[in-house]
């Protein structure tokens, strides 16, 4: 065979296999003068107009169901060819079929079986193309997917990585991008009520209904608009967390873009949950450091009470112990007097300065307050007056008023062991310093307060 021939065997080839063959089959009805329509089934009730002979198709879809005009099942041969009265539109219809393919021709003229042996060499010719599709749509997909492995590998790579959620909706953004190439991507969080862009841009925020408003939210994306340009959403939800990754593209994406998104969707999902694991774990590391060092300090505070063998030095240190443990700047501290029958002022601060106490006794007739009446390990002054809690105790009104309101006293810590009220320390911040204490600071300050009531027996 000359070069020549090749060359034109080779060229006829590759228009036939590049979809040639519905020229050349439509080439043969025009020769008959068979006005028809070369169709393919999207579904049973979906045609797509593919090629045409002696006539203008007014749309490229056709909404007929042709389909019914054959028995269903499988072909058993590599292909099979089948002629079938059709309708009034219609009056034949052939179908030209493999294990996995149909192709409808549908003529305007009535035919007969003759026509169906002169197609069988179209009909082989179709085999080969829709082989040559099959092996190509395989290839395609192929590369598809070793493209979403890389993307993925890359994706695994980072998305583990810890980082602020604010930093992470970044991260999925340029995945999202660089890996599906859609029209736009925008991620939308949801604050309760209400849903802001947390990442990208919108022209506008959709309401929180649908999907956006779900208690329960799909692992999986969701196609909520079908008409180009289409939009996805993809939901990443993990405990309080609740973000919605918007994405457009011209056209419906395929299974292998869904799929990715799916396993995009999880990943996020397992990384936020570790990011807040260990943003946990640093937390508790923190309190137990935060403890250590509390245990610690007290240690060293009843060490040096105990270590104190008089007892104006006893009090004093008290004072400074209560000041340096709270970080306030005013203290006062009053203690059982038995020859004055009252609580008098020992040690009084402002703003960390000592200063004379005020000599106003606090009356107790009947001796110091019994233990029983003392119910609580600290009192707020915000929400109970001086006056209240003496009264409680059974004793009169607070005796030193102005110096509570110069001081801007804030808590009041009974010192009591199981018999007796021994004294009382009063904490305020005055004017520039600090007016809360938090948890671990209240505990640490009642547990000196009882010890103490215990140490004074020494005295």
């Amino acid at each position: 065979m000359s070069e020549i021939n090749i060359n034109e065997l080779y060229r006829q080839t590759d228009f036939l296999v590049n979809g040639g063959v519905l020229k050349s089959l439509t080439d043969f009805l025009n020769s008959k003068n068979i006005h028809a329509l070369v169709v393919e089934p999207v579904n049973s009730e979906t045609l797509n107009v593919i090629d045409a002979a002696g006539l203008v198709p007014q749309s490229l879809t056709l909404n007929d169901s042709i389909t019914n005009f054959f028995t269903r099942g499988i072909a058993r041969e590599s292909f099979e060819l089948e002629l079938s009265d059709g309708n009034k539109e219609w009056p034949s219809v052939i179908r030209i079929r493999g294990s996995e393919w149909e192709i409808y021709i549908l003529m305007k003229e009535k035919q007969n079986d003759s026509l169906i042996e002169e197609l069988k060499p179209y009909a082989g010719l179709l085999r080969l193309w829709q082989m040559f599709r099959k092996i190509n749509d395989t290839e395609k997909k192929l590369s598809r997917l070793s493209y979403m492995i890389l993307a993925t590998k890359n994706t695994l790579a980072s998305i583990f990585e810890p980082m602020p959620l604010q930093y992470f909706a970044s991260f999925i953004t340029d995945v999202l991008q660089e890996s599906l190439f859609p029209k736009s991507v925008v991620i939308l969080k949801d604050e309760g009520n209400y849903l802001t862009v947390f990442n990208g841009q919108a022209d506008s925020i959709p309401e929180r209904t649908g999907i956006y408003a779900s208690q329960i939210l799909p692992p999986a994306p969701v196609i909520t608009k079908s008409e180009s340009p289409v939009e996805v959403v993809l939901p990443i939800a993990e405990g309080d967390c609740r973000l919605f990754c918007v994405i457009h593209w011209d056209n419906v994406p395929d299974e292998q873009t869904m799929n990715f998104l799916e396993l995009l969707g999880n990943l996020a999902v397992r990384a936020i949950a570790i990011n807040n694991l260990r943003a946990r774990s640093r937390q508790a590391e923190a309190s137990i450091s935060s403890g250590e060092f509390t245990v610690l300090s007290l240690s060293n505070v009843l060490k040096i009470l105990r270590g104190a063998d008089d007892k104006n030095r006893f009090l004093s240190l008290l004072a400074d112990i209560f000041m340096e443990q709270s970080r306030m700047n005013n203290c006062i501290f009053a203690s059982w007097n038995a020859s004055r029958k009252g609580y008098a002022i020992n040690e009084q601060r402002t703003g960390h300065v000592k200063t004379n106490p005020d000599t106003t006794l606090l009356p107790s007739s009947n001796g110091p307050v019994d233990a029983s009446k003392v119910n609580e390990p600290h009192y707020d002054l915000s929400s109970s007056s001086p006056d209240a809690i003496f009264r409680l105790w059974g004793l009169a009104g607070c005796p030193w008023k102005e110096i509570m309101k110069d001081s801007e006293m804030k808590y009041v810590f009974p010192v009591c062991d199981d018999k007796s009220l021994v004294g009382i320390i009063a904490l305020g911040a005055g004017q520039a310093g600090r007016n809360v204490l938090d948890r671990s600071q209240l505990a640490s300050l009642q547990l000196i307060a009882q010890f103490a009531a215990y140490e004074f027996r020494r005295f």
